[in-house]
């Protein structure tokens, strides 16, 4: 894939960052490149739980990955971006988008005889711990606990998500991610996006509210039950891009 010529996001500075200013010239974010497809696999899996590796939340880590990142890096790359570590080139996060929410829908489904050929093929069902994730996340899919309700992914097409290793976290990087992908997809015309979050994902829902987003449906999931005994509810959260409906939503990324 040639690489996109979009000019990097260098570090914010308080008058563009409501967060804490970020230490100067630290990381850059820019275009997704083919390249760097195993380091956002990567940094899924390592922040597949609130952050954290939490294996005993997730089938295997390859299906993790591949359910997460494959649609993104591989049909539409062209909406995601990496934050690189300006000192060695590494990549410490990404943001993954999509301006069509039901491409991507339709492209996991495209993915479920890999995904169950691999389960075969490593004997996962074999194992209490993993046979309990599967069929919890089995039981979520079938129940349409997972889904985006129909009404909202209608009007706000575009989704998105996020992930950050621990040192870019905390200093406003999360939020120029959001605001590049914000920027792009109001120059498409999108007419809004949403986002799914965890009701026990407190930091991410703090970051969303402030930049404009409106929780729009939240109801209980069990994928995760077998290795969190709290109630967790997903929600979903949405943004117009519309001058004449966004309000406060285009003022938080005026550009």
């Amino acid at each position: 894939m040639k690489p996109q010529t979009q000019t990097a996001v260098q570090a914010p500075t308080p008058a563009s960052q409501p967060a804490q200013p970020t230490p100067a010239r630290r990381f850059h974010i820019r275009p997704f490149q083919s390249g760097d497809r195993q380091a956002v696999r990567d940094i899924c899996v390592e922040t597949c739980w609130l952050g954290e590796y939490r294996p005993e939340y997730i089938v295997d880590d390859w299906i993790w990955a591949e359910f997460w990142t494959r649609y993104f890096t591989d049909r539409e790359p062209r909406h995601s971006w990496v934050l690189q570590r300006l000192q060695d080139g590494k990549i410490v996060g990404y943001l993954c988008g999509s301006s069509q929410c039901k491409k991507v829908d339709h492209y996991a489904v495209h993915l479920l005889p890999r995904i169950a050929w691999r389960a075969i093929r490593k004997g996962l069902l074999r194992h209490a711990g993993t046979r309990r994730s599967i069929l919890a996340m089995l039981g979520s899919l079938l129940k349409g606990e997972l889904d985006v309700p129909g009404r909202l992914s209608d009007c706000y097409t575009g989704t998105w998500h996020f992930n950050l290793l621990p040192e870019a976290r905390g200093a406003g990087w999360g939020w120029l991610l959001l605001r590049t992908y914000v920027r792009a997809m109001r120059e498409q015309g999108v007419a809004g996006i949403h986002a799914q979050t965890m009701s026990v994902n407190t930091v991410v829902n703090r970051l969303l509210e402030s930049c404009g987003f409106q929780l729009a449906d939240s109801h209980p999931v069990h994928a995760f039950r077998h290795a969190d005994p709290r109630p967790i509810e997903i929600q979903t959260w949405v943004m117009s891009l519309r001058e004449d409906q966004a309000g406060h939503s285009v003022k938080a990324f005026r550009l």
